[in-house]
């Protein structure tokens, strides 16, 4: 009777145990579930995370992490979170972390927390960072989600500057504006001046009378020609665009400056290879063309050579007309060639340069559509470029 009690008890607790060893096994299972979820939840998390116990050590890290600094996932199990850290701001980041196991609390993103990270390699770039705390059998743990902000600041730059640049155009169009309107009420008065100054040349007694006269006429003349200039950089115009052969175009403003070839001993060389039809308002190119070879003479006062070129060229995937307008004239620093076609500049030290011709030139050819260049060597000339839309090869 003892033995089969004994039996049965023994039968009995196996049982039990069995049924404990099942239970066992399904929470295995569940935990190791539920493990595998989190480990999943963790590497498709959009930011860097990374898990750092009380004694700065790292305990876990997703695959977004180890990519962000360049290590493996292995190399940074068991690290000091300093590594990651650049070396000048080591010392303050270990009393942050210090005080906050003293005083774990949430952190979101957007604090205004300036912090770097250092790569594998050495490279450093800006970061914000989130932190959480969890609790866990090995006592508090830090889980912090880092962003890597070098993309967002330059976006940022990128905006700060567009913004400066728009407040600039806002101001320069502004100044053009109350420019234009003072130009315009010169222009009456300085009309005026000049006709008196003619009609007093005709009635000069003596000759140092009519030198003044003159003197007033010629000033009055090149004040007159600078209003224009800046009315024609100023004015904002409606282009009346049609069809021209290019070539047409610079014959007509090649005529009138004729007398002043031979005037400077100026020989003209005309090449019109390939070239054809530009839509474009032919009296805003023809002006624009009649002052890019303006400048060209006053660059050879002494006599040279002044040659104009067309043919057809393919600019960034795009077939286009080249003009190209060259002198043998005495060329343009290096330096300075990055600010000819700013409004006033001039390489010539002469009153005779107005310093806005090239701007003009250059505002009148990029309405059209058109893009302008420009290449000099000193002692040698300079070529300025005109590149207009190729409708023949549209």
């Amino acid at each position: 009777m003892d033995t089969l009690k004994t039996r049965a008890d023994v039968e009995k607790r196996l049982e039990g145990m069995k049924l404990k060893f099942l239970e066992l096994q399904t929470c295995r299972l569940e935990f190791e579930r539920i493990q595998k979820r989190y480990e999943q939840l963790l590497q498709s998390a959009p930011d860097a995370m990374v898990f750092v116990n009380w004694e700065s050590r790292i305990v876990l890290v997703n695959a977004q992490l180890a990519a962000l600094f360049g290590f493996s996932e292995r190399e940074l199990l068991g690290c000091d979170l300093n590594s990651l850290i650049p070396e000048r701001y080591r010392s303050h980041h270990r009393q942050h972390v210090t005080q906050y196991f003293e005083q774990p609390r949430v952190r979101t993103m957007g604090s205004n927390l300036a912090i770097h990270g250092r790569r594998k390699d050495g490279t450093e770039f800006p970061a914000d960072i989130s932190l959480s705390p969890i609790e866990t059998e090995e006592g508090i743990i830090a889980v912090a989600a880092i962003r890597d902000l070098t993309e967002r600041r330059k976006a940022e730059e990128e905006r700060q500057r567009l913004r400066e640049r728009l407040a600039e155009a806002e101001k320069l169009s502004a100044l053009g504006r109350i420019t234009a309107n003072v130009a315009d009420e010169i222009r009456n008065p300085l009309t005026s001046v000049g006709g008196f100054a003619r009609r007093l040349l005709k009635i000069a007694d003596s000759e140092k009378e009519k030198r003044y006269a003159e003197f007033i006429s010629t000033e009055v003349s090149r004040i007159e020609a600078l209003l224009g200039d800046v009315l024609a950089f100023t004015r904002k115009r409606s282009p009346l665009l049609e069809d021209h052969d290019i070539r047409g175009i610079l014959d007509e403003a090649l005529d009138g400056s004729g007398d002043r070839l031979l005037q400077q001993s100026v020989s003209l060389r005309k090449d019109y290879g390939d070239a054809g039809i530009v839509r474009v308002d032919k009296s805003q190119v023809r002006d624009a063309v009649e002052r890019l070879v303006a400048n060209a003479l006053d660059a050879m006062p002494g006599g040279g050579t002044l040659t104009v070129l067309t043919d057809r060229e393919v600019v960034s995937g795009v077939p286009r007309i080249r003009v190209r307008i060259q002198d043998t004239g005495e060329g343009i620093p290096a330096q300075k060639l990055e600010t000819i076609f700013e409004p006033f500049f001039t390489t010539r030290t002469s009153r005779k340069g107005r310093g806005l011709g090239l701007s003009v030139a250059k505002h009148i050819v990029e309405e059209e559509g058109g893009i302008i260049q420009i290449s000099s060597t000193e002692r040698e000339g300079t070529t300025v470029t005109l590149l207009f839309p190729d409708l023949g090869s549209s």
